[in-house]
């Protein structure tokens, strides 16, 4: 029987604020950023429109500003798991978080799919954004992903700790809430993992 496991990127395969925030941190913009999801969380802003004024604080900026930045960014504690993981289990990335950011984690262990969102650079300069992955679509996802794979949703595993990792829970067999950032992710997953370990959702394979 083939079982996927699907992770979220930021918060669970990467430590940190996440990788949008990490790389606002990095070219200054962090503060109208911050600005921009009080607008979205205060239901003044669709997503879009919340994700078309994040691109926009970055448009013009040159690109290697994205690249130097995920260079900063941390990986999970006990992330070695996922080589051995492999072996057993289809992989999958499903994550709001930014591609680029993502490639150090993909390139570097095996995972069989990956869909983030990815900058656009035009000229060497970051120039927009092709969203693949929002707050709603992450179910969807796991069903095409699954699809793919041939693997039944009741064999696939979903780990996530934020509101948006919700959906593929409930399409998910078995869902981890990873170090939860809201109570809601708590009560939606069979199981929690408090601690920032990887290996801690051994015991639940």
């Amino acid at each position: 029987m083939t079982k996927l496991i699907a992770f979220d990127l930021d918060g669970v395969l990467l430590d940190g604020k996440g990788s949008w925030m990490e790389l606002h941190k990095f070219i200054g913009t962090e503060k109208f950023s911050e600005e921009n999801g009080r607008q979205y969380y205060s239901g003044n802003i669709s997503f879009n429109e919340w994700v078309r004024l994040d691109i926009g604080l970055w448009k013009g900026i040159e690109a290697n500003k994205i690249f130097e930045a995920s260079k900063r960014v941390t990986v999970m504690e006990g992330i070695e798991i996922i080589e051995n993981l492999s072996k057993n289990y289809k992989l999958a990335i499903i994550s709001g978080g930014i591609k680029q950011m993502a490639n150090k984690i993909f390139e570097r262990y095996k995972f069989n799919r990956c869909y983030v969102n990815e900058i656009i650079v035009k000229d060497e300069k970051i120039f927009d954004v092709d969203m693949k992955v929002n707050f709603e679509n992450k179910g969807k996802i796991l069903e095409e992903i699954a699809g793919y794979e041939n693997v039944d949703l009741s064999d696939c595993i979903t780990v996530g700790d934020f509101i948006n990792d919700i959906p593929m829970f409930k399409k998910a067999g078995f869902s981890i809430a990873f170090n939860p950032k809201h109570k809601s992710v708590v009560e939606n997953a069979d199981v929690v993992i408090r601690n920032k370990d990887l290996r801690e959702i051994l015991k639940y394979l």
